[in-house]
């Protein structure tokens, strides 16, 4: 992954942080924050669901734009959380260790 790509998933999460903080109007990040862990929570299971659906599909461009979605609802749940990203790929960086 170049420098740049994950630079963007950083920067998504300073946003994701940023709308969190102020709840702009109009922002579905916004819509998020407000319904609570129980709503971000529904939407990463339904979009979990929805990638391993389009993963037995042909289309790979459905499958890219599945994983998209969860990786951004993930993002969310983790800053509602306030759970650094940082702080998950630490925790994968053990496991390629063991």
């Amino acid at each position: 992954m170049a420098k740049e790509e994950i630079n963007f998933l950083y920067d998504l999460e300073r946003l994701l942080i940023e709308r969190k903080k102020n709840l702009p109007k109009g922002s579905y990040s916004t819509r998020l924050f407000k319904k609570g862990i129980d709503k971000i929570a529904q939407k990463l299971g339904e979009e979990a669901v929805e990638t391993i659906i389009a993963s037995k599909n042909k289309k790979q461009a459905d499958v890219v734009n599945e994983a998209a979605d969860i990786i951004y609802h993930l993002l969310v749940l983790l800053v509602e959380r306030d759970i650094p990203f940082d702080t998950v790929i630490q925790e994968m960086m053990l496991r390629s260790k063991k």
